[in-house]
């Protein structure tokens, strides 16, 4: 099967669909839709401050690819992370440093994390990066990416295990000709 880059709408269904195959050896399947009977204050405050470390996590990650800190994406990629990038082409956390390496300079990347789900010690992070280069003719570049990231709680670290994005284009304006049921 060939997969076309010509069409981003497909593309991005495959690469979720391939970062869901990805993701099945991390949930036993003894485990995997069990749930609690009930959920009690301190199971909150839990979830609640597992949350907060899943995303500090995931933004110390953005910040060590902006900052080229090849240290800090060791600690915080997984032995056996894997990722999918917007071409559809599936990284090692190996691949992943030496692309980090050689990747552009950013002026900024920020990630907005619009949701954060904890299941035990796996957790999924979904949002919007937002990033801005320079081109060779110092004329500032701006781009957005949308983000699926997992983390597993690893000897009390939360480490990514799995990444996946896409480029993210504004839904277009409807035309004011255009006819809306």
């Amino acid at each position: 099967m060939s997969i076309s880059l010509a069409n981003p709408a497909r593309l991005t269904r495959l690469t979720n669909v391939a970062l869901l195959l990805l993701m099945v050896p991390l949930f036993p399947a003894r485990r995997a839709f069990t749930f609690p009977s009930a959920t009690g204050p301190s199971q909150s405050r839990t979830q609640d401050s597992a949350k907060v470390a899943v995303k500090a996590a995931y933004e110390a990650y953005l910040r060590a690819w902006k900052d080229k800190d090849y240290d800090a994406l060791n600690k915080l990629l997984s032995d056996d992370y894997q990722a999918v990038n917007f071409q559809g082409i599936i990284s090692t956390k190996a691949n992943e440093i030496a692309t980090a390496r050689n990747d552009r300079t950013y002026d900024i990347m920020t990630g907005n994390v619009m949701s954060v789900a904890v299941f035990g010690e796996t957790a999924v992070v979904s949002g919007l990066i937002e990033a801005s280069w320079r081109d060779e003719s110092g004329i500032v570049q701006k781009s957005t990416f949308r983000f699926l990231a997992m983390l597993q709680n690893q000897k009390g670290d939360w480490k990514l295990v799995a990444t996946q994005s896409t480029k993210f284009y504004e839904p277009a304006e409807p035309r004011k000709d255009e006819v809306r049921e």
